[in-house]
């Protein structure tokens, strides 16, 4: 295979890896965007999507197998459900709270889902049903194939990231979600419901970092401990976007995917392996040195 075919695969790979991290990192930013929260467990919300799967799709623990299929659509709704519980049990408590108080309790809720999953599964990989490994691919120039769960995860990014935008431009509960991460006080006065804000933010996001917790799942052939560590790619992802832009954590996942695929393929071998990792860190490093705000991000300045 030529230099250049080479890199187009490391280029597709990347691309494919960076379209299902957007998923996670778009989930992030609705966060952030609606109630300024940053939330440290998005990692573990994708690392729980993956293992739902995992648990209801053959018989684990729980005696009930579902077809793959359903098991995927259970495991969104159960996303949709767990961010509304989650707004009813704990997170209506915090409104008008100082934001670093909702930064623990998501570093809290981090440890819970890792430590619950640990103690009731294990930390061993599962492996999907074999209906959930796809053997279909694109094909693409020079003899590359684009693979099945990177395929749909550049679909179904394109659909999210268009949607996102679409809802926040042209909706009413947009419009709504807009004014109240501009200012959660004034939206208050003029009658807006802060607590249905942030539980549709929550329960939108976290639908949508299982599906892409499970895409990542697929393209590993099963589930393993190691996606919550996706979290922190998340963040470089968003920070280089712009930590409130729907677009811009899309196009921050991309390039964190390129990366890494090129760290991966190119530096590793000379530097030592795990190299892909530390390439989106370094420029995590840079972005926050040279652009605050990232690429997109609002800049806010306060008076002292």
């Amino acid at each position: 295979m030529s230099n250049i075919a080479t890199f187009f695969e490391v280029f597709v790979r990347g691309l494919g890896l960076g379209a299902i991290y957007s998923l996670v990192a778009m989930g992030f930013v609705l966060i952030y965007k609606v109630t300024g929260v940053l939330n440290f467990a998005q990692g573990q919300f994708a690392l729980l999507g993956a293992y739902l799967v995992a648990i209801l799709a053959p018989p684990a623990l729980i005696f009930l197998e579902l077809p793959a299929a359903l098991a995927v659509v259970v495991t969104i709704v159960v996303g949709l459900l767990l961010g509304v519980v989650l707004e009813r049990v704990i997170f209506r408590h915090f409104i008008g709270e100082p934001v670093l108080s909702v930064i623990i309790v998501t570093l809290a809720l981090g440890g819970i889902i890792t430590g619950g999953i640990q103690f009731f599964f294990g930390r061993d990989s599962r492996a999907y049903p074999a209906t959930l490994q796809f053997d279909w691919s694109v094909p693409l120039l020079f003899g590359v194939d684009l693979n099945a769960s990177f395929a749909l995860g550049v679909a179904l990014s394109l659909v999210v990231v268009l949607a996102l935008m679409a809802f926040f431009r042209y909706t009413v509960m947009g419009s709504i979600l807009r004014a109240c991460s501009s200012d959660q006080q004034a939206a208050m006065v003029l009658g807006v419901s802060i607590e249905r804000t942030i539980v549709l933010s929550w329960a939108i996001s976290i639908a949508i970092t299982s599906v892409g917790g499970i895409l990542l799942a697929m393209s590993q052939g099963g589930t393993s401990f190691g996606i919550y560590g996706v979290g922190i790619l998340i963040f470089a992802a968003v920070v280089f976007g712009g930590l409130d832009s729907i677009p811009g954590a899309f196009i921050g996942a991309i390039v964190v995917g390129l990366l890494q695929e090129v760290g991966d393929y190119y530096v590793a071998p000379v530097v030592g392996a795990g190299f892909g990792e530390v390439l989106p860190m370094l420029l995590l490093v840079v972005v926050i040195l040279v652009m605050p705000y990232g690429l997109f991000g609002t800049e806010r300045i306060e008076r002292l």
